[in-house]
Order: C-alpha cells, then structure tokens, then sequence
C-alpha cells in the first residue's frame, strides 16, 4: 500500500480515510505517521485536528508489555559542579542518561536555533490569544484564529488556561508544530533508546507556558513524582523561549542538582502548601546539592525527570513574561493513564 503523498493531491477526505486504512492495516502509530508526513505538504488544520485526538485515541490500543530498564550511568559528567552543560550537537541516550541519573538533569544549549524558537513563541502567543478570545463572549475573530485553540472531543477534563498557559493539545497547529521538531530533533530516537521502549507524550503533562513577571514572589518547590507516582519513568524537556534565569529580565527555573533520586517530604518545614517542599528544607538539601537558577537563552533546554526538585524562579527586577514549553515523556509501559497519554 502506498503513503505517499503528492503536492497535487487536496482532497482531505482521502488522506483521512487513507489513514483509517493504515490504523486498521498496521496500528495508528503508521497512521500518525502518514498524517504527519500529509500536513507537512497541507498545512489542514482538519489534519491537525485528527493528529490530536489520532495520538489520544492511539494510546488505548496500544501493547504495552512491561519492560526491564537499568538505572546505571556512565560517568561522563561526575566533575560538573551543578548540572552538566552540553551543545545540541552533543545530545544522545547516554548523555542525557548520564545527566539526569548522575547529576539530576541535562542542560543543552541551543536545541533550537533562533528563528525556530521565535516560532514556536508565536505559536503559544496565538493559542493564548485564541482561548482568551473565545472565553470573551463580546469577541468574535477570525476561523483561522480561532482553529488555534481547539479542544480534541478525545480529550478528558474541563478546559485549562492558568498563567497565561495551555496544554499544547488544546493549540492543535502548536501540537502538529512541536511534534514534527520532537522529530526533527531525534527525540523519539533518543527517548526510545534512553526507556528501552517507545516514549509517549501526555495532555496533562504537555503544556505551553507564558509567565508573567512577579518580582519578588515565590513559587512552590515541588516534584512531579509526588503527583504522578515513582513507579514510572520519564524524561522532562523544559524549553526556553525567552532570554530568561539568572542576570535576566524574565522569570527563569530553580532546580536542584540533586542524584538521589527520592521524594523529599512535603507541607513541612514552613512550606506555603501541603504539596510543596519547605524552603527550610531545600535549605538543608542545599548543603549537599547545587540549586541554580541558570541562565537561558531563546532555544536552550534543561532535561530532567519526576524526581527532581525544582520551582519558577521568579526575580526582582524582570520586566518580561517568559515563554516556554514543557513536555514530559514516559515510557510506554508505565505511563500513568490519569495523565491521558498520547502516542508521540
């Protein structure tokens, strides 16, 4: 059976039929594959609709046979003082591995170049301007606008905006655009080497963020593995997308450079909520691991995993919000359904 797919061929009833073939034929990750190769040609706002709720849709047929995983590392980075730093270029299984499980998380700068960074800020930029337009019942804008901010009928849960962010699935031309960089950039190569088994995205988990300047305010200290359970295994990509962190005019990200690799007790040691990490405490752990605040330019990434204890870090001085995109990955056979996993 052919996929191809040719520039003269504008009949969308066709190609999503073709893929309703190829799900049948061969399972929906052949399926997803050809509508990305179709809207690579398209640009259909149609196809990135089904995209969506094709990847949601996807996960509930698929086998997920439990799979055995090694937590060993080399020691590539055992001289970093904080967390290790490393080049696009240099991004493999073993670094990343060796970043998150040694040190606690993986920086890589310039993962995007410039123009693709400003692109994906515009991206977020629209949806949020979508979703605000859309919740004002005196505002009417225009349909392209508006396919901006579309929430997929596969999809669970009311309809999330906070901070000026939203889940990337509800933006389904910002989800297509994302996706096909995750590609671009071998990430499905390098995340089924690092879990051993294909890595899915999540709704919940999968979130384009604007965060507005708050000088002087505090957010919580937290670790995801507290919400989403230790018995999975994940891989973060937090992204810039804004000159922001450390000597910046933006609010940037406190992390620890921590390797133990356990949840830290919450709602102790005067911390503001009972799910997060007492500043007394990040005090004490401080004495045996960095806590930075690095500084980010507009493509640089940090990588890290549901253990690691981080916060926004929020300056005094910023004047700009800070754009980025955050997306956690699981391993296929522990990801946990209360996240709504989605094929990648």
């Amino acid at each position: 059976m052919s996929t191809d797919i040719t520039k003269n061929e504008r009949d969308i009833d066709a190609v999503l039929e073709q893929a309703q073939t190829l799900i049948a034929a061969n399972g929906p990750l052949a399926a997803i594959d050809y509508l990305m190769q179709a809207n690579r040609a398209y640009s259909s706002r149609r196809l990135e609709r089904e995209l969506v709720s094709m990847r949601v849709a996807g996960f509930r047929q698929l086998e997920r046979p439990p799979v055995s995983w090694s937590a060993e590392a080399d020691n590539r980075f055992d001289n970093a003082p904080g967390l290790p730093e490393i080049s696009a270029s240099e991004l493999s299984a073993d670094a990343l591995r060796s970043g998150i499980l040694g040190k606690g998380g993986l920086i890589v700068r310039g993962l995007l170049n410039n123009d693709r960074a400003d692109e994906v800020r515009e991206w977020i930029s629209k949806a949020v301007y979508a979703h605000d337009s859309q919740a004002d019942e005196h505002t009417t804008i225009p349909a392209e606008d508006a396919a901006w901010y579309k929430r997929s009928p596969e999809v669970e849960g009311s309809l999330v905006k906070y901070d000026r962010s939203v889940w990337a699935v509800d933006s389904p031309p910002a989800a297509f655009g994302l996706a096909t960089i995750y590609r671009d950039l071998g990430l499905r190569e390098i995340l089924q080497e690092y879990f051993g088994e294909p890595a899915m995205l999540s709704v919940r988990k999968w979130v384009m963020r604007c965060v507005p300047p708050n000088n002087g305010g505090e957010s919580g200290w937290h670790q995801d593995g507290r919400f989403m359970g230790q018995n999975i295994r994940t891989v973060n990509l937090w992204l810039s997308l804004t000159d922001c962190g450390e000597g910046a005019e933006a609010p940037g990200i406190d992390i620890v450079a921590d390797n133990s690799r356990k949840i830290y007790p919450t709602g102790t040691h005067n911390a503001p909520f009972d799910w997060t990490v007492g500043q007394g405490l990040v005090d004490e752990i401080a004495g045996h691991y960095p806590v930075q605040r690095p500084r980010f330019a507009p493509g640089d990434a940090v990588f890290f995993d549901h253990f690691n204890l981080h916060r926004t870090g929020f300056g005094t001085v910023d004047k700009h919000h800070r754009y980025a995109v955050e997306s956690w990955f699981f391993a296929a056979s522990l990801a946990p359904e209360a996240q709504q996993p989605l094929l990648f």
